[in-house]
C-alpha cells in the first residue's frame, strides 16, 4: 500500500470523526447557489481531511466540493467531505467520505468510506480494489435480465426518461439507494449497474479507480470515456456495460 493510499484512508477516518459528531444532530442547513444543501459538518470535515493530507504531503494541492481549488498542478487531491448531504441531513445513513488523488490526468488512488456502516472501499491503480481489507471484484452477471440496477437521482430527469424506464424494466431488480453506496455494491459484486445524470468530479473521482480495479467499467451516459470534465456517469461490472449504454441512448421514434 502506497503512502498516498495510507494517507487517504487516514484522512477519511479523521473526517468521519468530525462528520459523525453532527450526524442526527445537525447544525442549520444552508442552500448553496447551485440549490444543493451544505452544513457546518461538510466544511469542517473537508478542513480536517485537508489538514491530515498536508501533514503527510505539505505541498499538496486540492479540489474540494466546499473549499474549492483547481487542477493547476500535476498531483491534486479531490475531496467530497460528505457525499450524500441530502441523506445526511435527514439522518439517512447512506453517505460517504470520498477522497481521490489525480496525477497526470489519471486517478491513481481512491477511497470511499461510509462511516455509518464502517465500510471502507479503496483502490490504487493496478493494485486491485478492497472492501474492509478484503479484495473485491465485480459480479459475473452478463445479461440485463439477471442484473440488479441501481440509480442515483431522479430517473425522470434523464434526457430520455423512457429509455431509463426501459432499462429498469429489463432488469431483475432495481434500487434507488443513491450516492456512494450504489458504487460499493457494484465494486463488490452485489449489483451490476449504477448510473446518475448529473455529477461533479468530486462525486465520482475515487469510484473511477475503484470500479476499474474491481474489474468493472465506467463511462459517461453516452459511452464516452472518462475525463475530468465528465458530467454524468455509468459504472457497471463491464459485462453488461454495452447493453446499458445502448438502451440509454436509443432514439425514440
Amino acid at each position: 500500500m502506497s503512502e498516498e493510499l495510507k494517507t487517504a484512508i487516514e484522512a477519511a477516518r479523521a473526517g468521519a470523526k468530525s462528520a459523525l459528531k453532527y450526524f442526527e444532530n445537525l447544525p442549520p442547513v444552508i442552500i448553496k447557489p447551485d440549490n444543493t444543501p451544505v452544513t457546518k459538518a461538510d466544511k469542517e470535515t473537508e478542513e480536517i481531511i485537508r489538514k491530515t493530507i498536508l501533514q503527510a504531503f505539505p505541498n499538496a494541492s486540492f479540489v474540494g466540493e466546499e473549499l474549492g481549488g483547481s487542477f493547476g498542478k500535476d498531483d491534486v487531491w479531490i475531496i467530497d467531505p460528505i457525499d450524500g448531504t441530502k441523506n445526511f441531513i435527514r439522518a439517512i445513513p447512506f453517505w460517504a467520505i470520498l477522497i481521490a488523488l489525480q496525477r497526470e490526468n489519471e486517478i491513481i488512488v481512491g477511497v470511499s468510506y461510509m462511516p455509518s456502516f464502517d465500510e471502507l472501499l479503496f483502490a490504487e491503480k493496478d493494485a486491485g480494489a478492497f472492501l474492509n481489507g478484503k479484495k473485491v471484484t465485480v459480479s459475473n452477471v452478463d445479461q440485463i435480465k439477471n442484473a440488479t440496477i441501481t440509480y442515483t437521482g431522479n430517473p425522470f430527469s434523464f434526457n430520455i426518461p423512457q429509455n431509463v424506464e426501459k432499462l429498469l424494466n429489463a432488469s431483475a431488480h432495481t434500487r434507488g439507494f443513491g450516492d456512494a453506496l450504489s458504487y460499493h455494491l457494484v465494486a463488490s459484486g452485489r449489483a451490476e449497474v449504477n448510473f446518475e445524470p448529473e455529477i461533479n468530479i468530486w462525486d465520482v473521482a475515487p469510484l473511477k479507480v475503484i470500479i476499474e480495479n474491481a474489474g468493472g467499467k465506467i463511462t459517461s451516459l453516452n459511452g464516452s470515456p472518462w475525463s475530468l470534465e465528465i458530467k454524468d456517469f455509468v459504472a457497471t461490472n463491464g459485462l453488461v456495460h454495452d447493453e446499458v449504454i445502448r438502451i440509454l441512448n436509443e432514439k425514440i421514434s
